[in-house]
């Protein structure tokens, strides 16, 4: 009987044995197909000149939990060496920025010879096998594939390297298929998860991860999560976007994620150009230029190391609310047309002759009834700041934009000087903007004049009248600018640019019908009335914009380029 007993015994922990045994059978392959590996968890890094401080801020990053930086071409083997040491991955870029598919051609030899001696420097070491081929460059334009794939096939010479690019595409970029990943530009995105979200609906399931995380702290921001801009506020959208990366376990999932930047770097005045990171000199690291760290410091030391993942920061008080210029301007506007049409009764009366009674209107400017010098100068003001405005909040929504950063980037570097100020600026712009207005409308106005002194002379204050009461839809579109300002940059944008180019149709409008008004009360020859339209700023500026850009730009191929990315989905 003990012998059965045992028996029994024995068999049931076989059987036991046996269920435990096929139930790991079954489950493991299935947990293995879903199991993805975990991301590399990184940082942007800036090589310092100083190969002491250089090797000091990697030791830095290593403790910090930072597996992988992002950087340029690493000239010091000393580095890589150190690198292989504390098991870090250098992803190391080609300086090939923002380039059109015909420019990536033009540099091929170039990008040739760096990536050659960036592969014989890292022969000996193993932390550097990722080589970035290109920045946010026109990777929506086939032609550019075979710049990549050609570097690439570099690359694989070395065992157990990858390539790679930053892109600024997601559902239109063509040339994923010639690289092992993609990096995916999420500077300031709302939702970076949902970049590789789209990225996997639109590239068949292709690797990518986040080449550049973070959002900007603004210098002399308040304290606390209510101060927009503030180092706590920087600090939650890390919190936020790194759970969502790296904690969560909806695909896809990100190969690497890179927080930018480990620290700021000094004021690039006099020289910003081609910083398409920070083209306005925004900053976002995790350290003060002074070495001072910010609270988002904790935060990717929390997420790297798996220390913590959960942060509190202090909600302070509401920031002091920034000066709402335009507001401001905006009323100064209505204040002024509102003035003149109170105080100046012969305004009052022309108004509605212009609408209701142009014939009249026009007798009137004949014979000098209507010379109200005064009223004039007070609504060219009222014109001017509308101008400045619309200008300035039109350039204050498009600086976000992909092709607004690349443009700004081409322009010579005083005006990049000048455009970063006034950026910051906005007073100023919007009496720059209408300084310029004012100084066109008066210099053409003067041109009328002089030109109509041999048949029906105009004095200037007629001209004026001539000039701005054309020029009434100006308002409304302030309006309407000053609205589209507070909505979401998605749909901003694209109401801005309707505002824009109804802005220039209607002044091409008001010119039209100024000089037809001219044509009619001076009997001038019809060459007098092209060389006045010619005169005007409008069509001066656009064909010396459409001189500059052509010629600035190399035409056709970046041109395409600055399509390709306003129009990219």
């Amino acid at each position: 009987m003990l012998s059965q007993s045992t028996r029994s015994g024995n068999d049931s922990v076989r059987l036991l044995l046996f269920f435990g045994v096929l139930i790991l059978a079954v489950g493991s392959p299935a947990q293995h197909a879903t199991a993805q590996p975990a991301p590399l968890k990184g940082l942007v890094w800036t090589e310092p000149s100083d190969p002491a401080q250089a090797e000091a801020e990697l030791l830095a990053m290593h403790r910090l939990g930072v597996e992988a930086v992002r950087t340029g071409l690493v000239q010091r083997e000393g580095l890589l060496t150190l690198a292989d040491t504390l098991g870090l991955h250098v992803f190391q870029e080609l300086p090939l920025d923002a380039l059109s598919a015909p420019a990536l051609a033009d540099t091929l030899g170039y990008a040739r010879r760096l990536l050659d001696l960036a592969i014989d420097r890292a022969r000996n070491h193993p932390s550097a096998r990722h080589f970035g081929l290109a920045r946010r460059s026109d990777t929506s334009d086939p032609l550019a594939c075979s710049f990549f794939e050609q570097l690439a096939e570099r690359v694989h010479r070395l065992p157990n390297s990858r390539a790679y690019y930053l892109s600024a595409f997601i559902e239109d970029d063509r040339c994923a298929g010639a690289v092992d990943f993609v990096l995916l530009d999420a500077l300031d995105a709302s939702d970076p998860a949902g970049l590789l979200r789209r990225w996997e609906a639109g590239q068949s399931r292709r690797v990518a991860g986040i080449g550049a995380l973070g959002t900007w702290v603004r210098a002399g921001a308040g304290v606390g999560l209510r101060s927009r801009h503030s180092s706590e506020a920087q600090a939650r959208y890390l919190e936020t976007h790194l759970a969502a990366l790296l904690t969560e376990t909806t695909a896809p999932s990100p190969n690497a994620v890179f927080v930018y930047h480990r620290r700021d770097t000094r004021p690039l005045l006099p020289s910003p150009a081609h910083d398409l990171d920070r083209p306005y000199q925004q900053n976002y690291g995790l350290y003060t230029a002074d070495g001072a760290p910010r609270p988002s410091l904790d935060v990717v030391q929390g997420f790297y190391t798996g220390t913590q993942t959960v942060f509190a920061f202090s909600a302070g008080n509401a920031s002091a609310q920034s000066v709402p210029w335009s507001l401001l301007f905006g009323w100064v506007v209505f204040i002024l047309m509102a003035g003149c049409y109170a105080f100046s009764p012969r305004f009052r009366y022309a108004v509605p002759r212009y609408f209701l009674a142009h014939g009249f209107y026009r007798e009137s400017i004949r014979e000098g009834r209507e010379v109200l010098l005064g009223s004039s100068v007070v609504l060219l003001i009222a014109m001017a700041l509308c101008a400045g405005v619309m200008g300035s909040l039109f350039l204050d929504v498009m600086r976000r934009e992909a092709a607004f950063r690349l443009l700004f980037g081409t322009l010579p570097e005083p005006v990049q000087i000048v455009g970063v100020a006034l950026l910051a600026q906005p007073w100023m712009l919007v009496l720059l903007l209408g300084s310029f207005y004012a100084l066109g409308v008066a210099l053409w106005t003067s041109l009328l004049s002089f030109a109509s002194r041999r048949r029906h002379p105009l004095i200037p204050g007629q001209a004026l009248m001539l000039v701005l009461l054309a020029r009434w839809p100006a308002p409304l579109l302030m309006t309407g600018a000053m609205v589209a300002s507070t909505l979401p940059e998605a749909q901003a944008v694209p109401v801005m640019l309707i505002l824009a180019g109804t802005w220039v149709v209607a002044t091409s409008a008001a010119v039209i019908r100024t000089l037809s008004d001219y044509a009619a009360i001076t009997d001038g020859p019809p060459l007098v009335v092209v060389a006045m339209a010619f005169a005007n700023p409008l069509p001066v500026l656009l064909l010396v914009g459409l001189f500059v850009t052509l010629v600035t730009l190399d035409a056709g191929p970046t041109l395409a380029f600055f399509w390709h990315l306003a129009t990219r989905s």
